[in-house]
């Protein structure tokens, strides 16, 4: 008996450094399976039921977790995430019980993943269960508190795996009996624990991972020859991006800057010279992010360089659309041949899915889209699409009169409501005061585009 107690630590230690066994990576992968199936079987029906209620942003979401977990299934590789109209009154009290039904869904898919990341934690397979572990917390996000014991637990999951403890351990403070994330405490922002990365143009920090700083950086690196090539800018001052691990920190680093909370839908955000990105998505949207909020803050330095004034804000169709086009978005030749990895074009990119809106009967009239400034869906599509169009358009005059309309608008410098009444008028003026030739032309041209799907 002592004997074998003897040998204890060193099998324990063998068990480490050799990892799992083939059975038990057949065990793994066939836990993680049945959970995907089964899930994505549950969100699939929430984005169909979503759908038919005319709720284009939950079916998206619901549609994507599927696709995410199992994009093999046969409905979701049939199934398109687009909605025609708006709800009505009994369809929006429909939506909201669906809401609450994809949210109590993320819960017991986390908690099944948690029960996952326990198990492996058990069999002393660390790192399996530390991404099972922070995938459950993703899913269902709440403050990590420990007790005297040290054991880690959530709110709404209950008790995390040991393993996960070394990994929160070694990123965050500990203040006052709770894990709190260092870039949550005011003196700490930036944080002073996590990964950093100055480049020649950029400087990241982020406390998620050191892969996604490096990804982010390289990306960033190689967006830049965009930026000069659209603004006709070249800013040399160093843009900061701080890619926060958590929901909460992210919302709570708005409110410390004097700004209000960001809305559910908002994952990224410009501060001129920095930029704070919601960091708890997968890297391609997180790295997509990051160039698209950074090409705001690009144009705003460029500007002031130029002529000295801040404060420009140009109408949000000129602005989300300059920043969609600058993140790969929407078309072949953007899935870039730089050595980085950025979103899907084609059938996820913004060109598609407004064409595919436009055949549908949703695009917004000119006017309607010029004056809208709510952030949906739809506006980024198509705000993307009619700076595309620009661009491509064989009509040499209509070029020209564009060209010309957005130098007003900068030299404008437009603030507050006028970005979006200013900015139109200017638009209108300068095209002639009749947008319906310009829609049009800009509607015909979308629907004929083409598209080939780029390979991941």
């Amino acid at each position: 008996m002592v004997r074998v107690l003897g040998c204890l630590p060193f099998l324990l230690a063998l068990l480490i450094l050799c990892g799992p066994t083939v059975a038990d990576e057949d065990q793994i992968r066939e836990r993680r399976r049945q959970i995907e199936v089964k899930f994505a079987a549950g969100y699939m029906k929430i984005a169909k039921e979503a759908k038919r209620n005319r709720g284009l942003d939950l079916c998206e979401r619901a549609f994507a977790r599927a696709e995410a977990l199992d994009p093999g299934n046969d409905d979701a590789i049939e199934f398109e995430p687009t909605v025609k109209g708006r709800p009505s009154r009994p369809q929006r009290r429909k939506l909201g019980k669906l809401e609450k039904r994809f949210s109590d869904l993320c819960l017991k898919e986390a908690k099944q993943r948690l029960d996952l990341a326990l198990w492996l934690d058990e069999e002393v397979m660390i790192e399996e269960s530390v991404a099972e572990a922070r995938e459950a917390l993703t899913l269902a996000p709440g403050p990590i508190s420990f007790n005297e014991e040290g054991v880690l637990s959530t709110p709404k999951l209950g008790r995390l795996p040991d393993s996960l403890s070394i990994s929160v351990l070694d990123e965050n403070e500990v203040v006052a009996g709770a894990l709190i994330p260092v870039d949550q405490v005011p003196e700490a922002l930036p944080w002073s624990k996590g990964w950093t990365l100055e480049t020649k143009h950029f400087l990241i920090k982020t406390n998620v991972s050191g892969r996604l700083c490096r990804t982010v950086g390289r990306a960033l690196e190689a967006a830049r020859e965009i930026y000069e090539e659209e603004t006709g800018f070249e800013v040399e001052e160093r843009i900061s991006v701080y890619i926060l691990r958590t929901r909460k920190a992210y919302e709570d680093y708005w409110v410390k800057l004097g700004k209000d909370k960001p809305g559910p839908g908002n994952v990224g955000r410009c501060f001129r010279d920095h930029c704070a990105i919601d960091g708890t998505r997968p890297t391609r949207e997180v790295v997509s992010t990051a160039i698209h909020e950074v090409a705001h803050g690009y144009f705003n330095l460029g500007h002031m360089k130029v002529t000295g004034r801040d404060g420009v804000n140009m109408p949000p169709w000129f602005a989300e659309g300059l920043a969609t086009y600058c993140a790969g978005y929407g078309k072949d030749s953007l899935s870039f041949d730089r050595g980085v990895v950025l979103p899907r074009v084609g059938r996820d990119g913004p060109l598609k899915r407004f064409q595919t809106l436009l055949k549908l009967g949703q695009a917004r009239d000119l006017e309607d889209f010029m004056h809208h400034e709510e952030g949906d869906s739809l506006f980024y599509y198509q705000a993307c699409a009619f700076y595309w169009f620009f661009k491509e358009t064989g009509n040499r005059n209509l070029k020209t009169l564009y060209r010309r309309a957005v130098k007003e608008m900068v030299d404008a410098a437009l603030d507050g409501d006028e970005r979006v009444t200013g900015g139109t008028a200017i638009f209108r003026r300068v095209m002639g005061g009749d947008l319906s030739a310009v829609q049009e032309e800009f509607f015909a041209w979308v629907r004929g585009l083409t598209f080939e799907v780029a390979e991941d």
